[in-house]
């Protein structure tokens, strides 16, 4: 059946107030937890849910702030364009777990190798610290499976699926939604149309981006943030209720105070939402954020990233923006994100030269992205500190120490495909 999510506003006042009541309780008593990520995260997310308020979702009272969607409607949504503000949809994963056991524990139950290890945050670290420690995963394991009580709530970002390939959402399978798997097949073949012949490694990296599976114990949370690379995110709900909170279409201003200070600012309009298993949320690239949970509850969801043909502008300013402030985001991306924008500018300019600009936000959408792929070289040069022997290098100089065998992309060419474009656009407005 294709039906609404439910948007229980009453249960989710009544957890959010559980969560404040609890935080509350802990910044008030853990003194030894002074000076930590975990105070840090609990502080700002206490103040935060203080101001902030259910969505507007009526689109007759004016802008909303969510999308409460039928899978037609976010199909529908995300194939047309790009959406400003999150969607929620439900019962649009193909998996199913057996229905016997906790999703939890059928998760584990997959797994193999339990001597492996994983990054966790862990609330208790020293704010001088990276929030990450690397802990067995036969640990983790046993960990969640006894479901203990405890006051330094563990989080698994990204931990590893081993589910089969499936778990993307039903409305997210169109077109418009898979820039992000072309960027892989480019980056792992280059210019061949075979299979691609890759390490396990490389092929692991590509889909630990594009699926992985996100494991908390109740208690934790995380401060606002922007997704890195300026990924668009999808996250579903599997086991427990978690708490979504984001800022709800921030003004210019009100991004660059929240950029200057992340781990402080609380101004500009904040919203949140409470999902339930089998509830997808899917927010835009560039999208502040974060989530919060009720002490002894564990959570599991699973969740991954897209791009959108039709958002490459936005994407890149937001890519942009990370690289100018790296706090604002949740990892760290100074190797990686050359790559992606190279490649994305190469399928950008095939789709250009197909005649497929309309796709891509019409013309002036394109000149812009061009202009400001160059405007990120010349930051990511500046930030990086690219001697100048590489300057003009057929070879983007920002990618001077990658194999140009496989990640080639000149700056001749990127000029070629400008005056391609410059030369069209000319003739549409004669």
């Amino acid at each position: 059946m294709d039906r609404r999510p439910l948007h229980d506003q009453m249960a989710d006042e009544a957890y959010c107030k559980q969560v404040l009541a609890g935080l509350q309780e802990r910044l008030a008593r853990n003194k030894s937890f002074l000076n930590t990520h975990g105070e840090e995260a609990d502080k700002l997310v206490y103040n935060i849910l203080q101001k902030a308020q259910q969505p507007q979702t009526d689109e007759s009272c004016g802008e909303v702030d969510a999308l409460f969607c039928t899978a037609c409607e976010a199909t529908s949504r995300v194939e047309s364009g790009s959406s400003d503000v999150p969607i929620f949809t439900e019962s649009q994963q193909q998996f199913r777990w057996n229905g016997r056991d906790r999703p939890i524990e059928e998760l584990f139950r997959r797994m193999e190798d339990f001597d492996r290890s994983v990054s966790v945050q862990v609330p208790s670290r020293s704010s001088s610290l990276s929030s990450f420690e690397s802990q067995k995963l036969s640990q983790v394991r046993n960990r969640f499976l006894k479901k203990l009580e405890t006051n330094d709530p563990w989080n698994i970002l990204d931990l590893r699926s081993p589910l089969p390939p499936s778990i993307l959402p039903t409305f997210l399978t169109g077109e418009n939604c898979q820039l992000l798997p072309r960027v892989r097949d480019m980056v792992l073949t280059g210019s061949r149309a075979e299979r691609a012949v890759a390490s396990g490694e490389q092929w692991n990296e590509w889909r630990d981006v594009l699926e992985w599976a996100l494991l908390s114990e109740g208690g934790h949370n995380t401060a606002p943030h922007i997704d890195s690379h300026g990924l668009a995110t999808w996250i579903t709900s599997q086991e427990g209720h978690f708490g979504f909170g984001w800022m709800s279409r921030p003004t210019v201003q009100e991004q660059t105070d929240w950029m200057v200070n992340p781990q402080g600012y609380t101004g500009g309009r904040w919203r949140y939402v409470i999902l339930r298993p089998g509830q997808t949320v899917f927010f835009n690239s560039g999208t502040i954020h974060f989530v919060f949970r009720v002490r002894g509850e564990q959570t599991l969801a699973l969740g991954g990233h897209i791009l959108q043909w039709s958002n490459i502008e936005r994407w890149l300013q937001v890519v942009i923006a990370q690289v100018q402030n790296p706090k604002i985001t949740n990892e760290d991306m100074a190797r990686s994100v050359p790559t992606y924008v190279q490649v994305v500018a190469r399928l950008v300019a095939a789709r250009v030269k197909s005649g497929r600009v309309d796709e891509l936000g019409g013309d002036k959408a394109v000149t812009r992205f061009f202009a400001s792929v160059k405007e990120f070289e010349t930051i990511y040069q500046r930030k990086s500190r690219v001697p100048s022997r590489y300057a003009g290098n057929e070879v983007d100089s920002y990618q001077y120490n990658r194999n140009p065998n496989t990640y080639r992309y000149a700056s001749a060419r990127d000029n070629i495909q400008a005056q391609f474009l410059s030369n069209k656009i000319r003739q549409t407005t004669q």
